[in-house]
């Protein structure tokens, strides 16, 4: 079986990585495993200097046991973890920091995903100039490895809820009903209901994590790198549940600058009918292909935020939110797993495999970067337009029936629940 690869980063600067760990004892904690501190494992992709070519493995130690819970967590077959466990990444374990002063980052994993589900993606942006600071969620991701060792399974309590969202019968309305109706149903999944409160607590592991960088109190090998960062150009982004917490994180938190939300659905209503205080890249996944090849009734939702980042009357026409949909990719192709063969993503992943990895990786790694260069280090490089003129796959996600919507009122919509 021929090993899993995918190409080296193509920034001027060696990789590096390392681990280490936030102890969080300020925020309200829904775990009762918290109550005495939430332990917050952090893995951080930075510039290095070295020109060794002994590349980090993709699993250590018992990282391949944590990763084997995202099988029970989620179906996916044990032979994926098997073939991950092989790949050979392009970063250098404890590789000296190239510098000081890079642009920092804070990134936040899927629900039941892992602190490493998208390495090409930090390699890249570290080989570039960035630090990447990727926060694992204890009890939310499929599984925790500490660098002491000890691991952490994710919580039936979470992964039941969150598989319970989507069969909630509203939840189908949402999505299916007309513009009114899927406006009026938003708040039943917001704030106090559902997934909302396991939200806000993503938005404080990375706050946490925001804090103790400039604190200089993680601890473990990533100790030192807090110093190489500069937060006054502090992005956050994430993917999928992790995603509407980075945009949240990003709304509640004025040290964020930019954000980056891949396929994430909010969550929060901080967001709803308002607009966003940062430059935001929203980069989406065709919701109504996939839920339609998984058998939901005809979806008439544009996207999952549809209502989110602008108000409503001026949906879609913000110059520094980006909207865009990936044809033929599917959500978990947006994780590592894409570096599975595309026939055996076919077999497994409702409406997947039509892509191939590395172009995948590609098209990502393009995106995100330039968007953070221009929001971030304000280099004037046209984003999005270089981009999607690259990647014709990638198209902007038209809001003109919200936004036709809205207008058609005497008065804005009020929010729901207001």
């Amino acid at each position: 079986m021929t090993a899993l690869t995918y190409a080296a980063p193509s920034g001027p600067y060696p990789v590096g990585v390392r681990d280490g760990e936030v102890l969080d004892t300020t925020h309200q904690v829904l775990r009762p495993q918290d109550a005495g501190g939430r332990r917050l494992m952090v893995r951080v992709w930075y510039p290095a200097l070295t020109d060794c070519r002994t590349f980090r493995p993709y699993l250590v130690d018992n990282e391949a046991k944590s990763l084997q819970w995202l099988t029970e967590a989620t179906g996916i077959p044990q032979e994926w973890v098997d073939r991950l466990a092989d790949v050979r990444t392009h970063s250098v374990a404890g590789a000296k920091p190239a510098g000081r002063g890079f642009p920092t980052l804070v990134y936040s994993h899927g629900a039941v995903g892992w602190v490493s589900q998208n390495t090409p993606l930090m390699e890249h942006l570290a080989s570039h100039g960035y630090i990447v600071w990727s926060v694992a969620h204890p009890g939310e991701a499929c599984g925790v490895h500490y660098p002491d060792g000890d691991t952490v399974r994710y919580d039936n309590v979470f992964n039941e809820s969150f598989l319970g969202t989507v069969t909630d019968p509203h939840y189908l309305d949402k999505i299916a009903g007309d513009v009114a109706t899927r406006f009026e149903l938003t708040p039943e999944f917001l704030d106090g209901h559902t997934m909302g409160p396991w939200s806000q607590r993503w938005v404080d592991d990375m706050r946490a994590v925001i804090d103790a960088i400039e604190a200089g109190s993680v601890a473990g090998a990533a100790a030192d790198l807090t110093d190489a960062g500069n937060t006054s150009r502090m992005g956050v982004f994430g993917m999928s549940f992790g995603a509407a917490a980075a945009a949240s994180t990003a709304q509640q938190d004025h040290r964020v600058k930019a954000v980056v939300n891949l396929d994430g659905g909010q969550f929060l209503s901080d967001l709803l009918d308002t607009d966003i205080r940062v430059p935001l890249l929203h980069l989406a996944t065709d919701m109504r292909g996939q839920l339609t090849t998984m058998g939901f009734p005809p979806v008439t939702a544009i996207d999952a935020n549809e209502f989110f980042f602008e108000p409503l009357r001026t949906a879609g026409t913000r110059s520094d939110v980006h909207r865009l949909c990936m044809t033929d990719v599917t959500h978990l192709e947006l994780t590592d797993l894409v570096l599975i063969p595309a026939q055996d993503r076919a077999a497994v992943l409702p409406g997947g495999g039509k892509v191939e990895s590395q172009p995948t990786i590609d098209l990502v790694n393009a995106f995100i970067r330039a968007h953070f260069d221009a929001a971030l280090l304000g280099i004037d490089n046209r984003f999005p337009r270089p981009q999607l003129a690259e990647f014709p796959a990638v198209t902007p996600i038209d809001l003109t029936p919200v936004r036709t919507w809205a207008l058609a009122h005497t008065n804005p919509p009020a929010r729901p629940g207001n």
